[in-house]
């Protein structure tokens, strides 16, 4: 089971927010609303899909970013929820509307 440790500040810098497990079905609004700004991947199961919505219920009408893990890493660092891009290890997609960074109100996790 690999984890998935939410932090503060941009490039997994500054205060952990909360750590969970990458078992899927996960679908919850972080103990503290509107502060996280990047994540860390620790071996995180390849297929695992990481959703964060500016939108307490998830909507897709305001800021979103879906994360695609294509292969487990010992570390892996997104160091913000505002740039799409895809690399050997994540494909990040964000949907702006006035940004997501410090704003993540809902999880998903499948």
């Amino acid at each position: 089971m690999g984890i998935i440790v939410f932090y503060e500040g941009n490039n997994a810098t500054q205060n952990i927010v909360q750590t969970v497990e990458d078992t899927p079905g996960q679908d919850f609004r972080p103990i503290r609303n509107d502060e996280i700004r990047s994540l860390k991947l620790y071996g995180a199961r390849a297929g695992a899909v990481i959703q964060l919505y500016d939108d307490p219920n998830g909507s897709t009408s305001d800021d979103f970013t879906i994360i695609h893990v294509k292969r487990i890493v010992p570390e892996y660092v997104v160091g913000t929820f505002e740039r799409s891009y895809e690399d050997d290890t994540v494909i990040v997609n964000f949907i702006r509307n006035n940004g997501l960074d410090g704003k993540v109100s809902r999880i998903r996790i499948s």
